[in-house]
């Protein structure tokens, strides 16, 4: 990979950015390599929860740096805001292992005051289309026959 690579900022095929700083301003390849390698940078509120089974499960509202939607081809509105903040359940420190992203804001003070609300979905084991999540049985709240 080139330093002229990952000094520009990547460009979906509607022409919108790939990837977003904690500003939501479009950053190059390289400073977006560099938010991925700190989980703690990124996030914005940070909640562990002992869920039913016992289970400990790490809850972040972080920042996500990718847009998925710059991944297609979509008509852009002006004042296009990029869903770059989510709520996410990780494994615990020090393993931190993306387990699902349940939620994601256009706005980081909504994915802050929203965070809340994400515990309670989790709780209940449902996401926000309120639909089983799949990472629902590995974590035993949900599994086959309950």
């Amino acid at each position: 990979m080139s330093v002229e690579y990952l000094s520009v900022v990547s460009l979906g095929p509607s022409g919108v950015p790939f990837t977003y700083g904690l500003d939501g301003r479009p950053v190059t390849l390289g400073e977006a390599a560099q938010l991925l390698e700190s989980i703690e940078q990124r996030t914005l509120h940070k909640s562990d929860l002992r869920l039913a089974t016992g289970e400990l499960v790490t809850v972040r509202t972080l920042g996500l740096v990718f847009d998925p939607d710059a991944a297609t081809d979509m008509v852009v509105a002006e004042g296009y805001r990029p869903p770059v903040w989510g709520t996410a359940l990780y494994s615990p420190a020090p393993e931190n292992a993306l387990l699902e992203v349940l939620c994601t804001y256009r706005d980081p003070d909504e994915a802050v005051r929203e965070h809340k609300e994400a515990l309670g979905m989790i709780a209940v084991g449902t996401n926000e289309a309120d639909a089983e999540p799949s990472w629902a049985e590995r974590l035993s709240w949900t599994g086959p026959g309950q």
